[in-house]
C-alpha cells in the first residue's frame, strides 16, 4: 500500500509504486476499488501523523520513499499502530464507497435492520462493513502472505493487520511488536 493510487480503465495497475504482483492481480481485478485503497491510505497517513504529532518519529512522509520510510520494517509499536491503521483505513474506505454507491460490485447492507421501544421500525442502506472488511484483508494482507521475509515478522504483520479492521467491541486485540534482545 506504499503508494497506491487511482487507476482508470485505461492505466496499468502494473504501474503503481509499492504493489507486490498478487497485489497487482487483486488490482486488475477490483480496478474500481483502487480510488478507496488510495483515499484509506491518506487517511492512514493523516490519522498516524494526528497520533503521533508530538513524537519524534510523527509518521513523516517522503517522496523518495515508501510511505513511512523504515519504521514499518521494524517490530515497533510505531509499526504495530501502522499496519493497524492502514488496513482498518482501507476497509473503512471501501466500506463507505460501497455504502454511497460508487462502486457497482458492492453496495448497501440490506440485513441491518430493527426497532425502537416506541414501535419505530427502521432499516435502508447500512454500510456493508463485510465487504470492507474482506476487501482490505484480499489486498493488505497479500503483502504479507507473499512475502519472502521471516514468518514471525509475517505474522505479527497480519495480526496488527487484522487488530485494524476488528471492531472494538468484537474483541480487544493488543499490538504485537517483535521482542528482541
Amino acid at each position: 500500500m506504499s503508494s497506491a493510487g487511482s487507476v482508470s480503465e485505461g492505466e496499468s495497475c502494473e504501474r503503481l509504486k509499492g504493489l507486490v504482483p498478487r497485489q497487482v492481480q487483486v488490482c486488475k481485478r477490483h480496478v474500481e476499488m483502487m480510488d478507496g485503497v488510495r483515499r484509506g491510505a491518506r487517511l492512514a497517513v493523516d490519522e498516524c501523523q494526528h497520533q503521533f504529532r508530538n513524537r519524534r518519529w510523527n509518521c513523516s512522509v517522503l517522496d523518495t520513499q515508501p510511505i513511512f520510510g523504515k519504521v514499518v520494517t521494524q517490530g515497533t509499536r510505531e509499526a504495530a499502530f501502522v499496519y493497524a491503521v492502514s488496513s482498518a483505513s482501507v476497509a473503512f474506505e471501501v466500506t463507505r464507497a460501497c455504502s454511497s454507491g460508487e462502486l457497482h460490485k458492492c453496495g448497501c447492507d440490506h440485513s441491518v435492520y430493527g426497532s425502537s421501544p416506541q414501535g419505530f421500525q427502521w432499516s435502508g442502506c447500512s454500510d456493508n462493513v463485510a465487504y470492507g472488511v474482506a476487501f482490505s484483508a484480499s489486498f493488505v494482507d497479500v503483502r504479507e502472505r507473499s512475502r519472502r521475509a521471516p514468518p514471525g515478522r509475517a505474522l505479527m504483520n497480519l495480526h496488527n493487520n487484522e487488530a485494524g479492521r476488528k471492531n472494538e467491541n468484537e474483541a480487544n486485540f493488543e499490538p504485537r511488536t517483535l521482542n528482541l534482545p
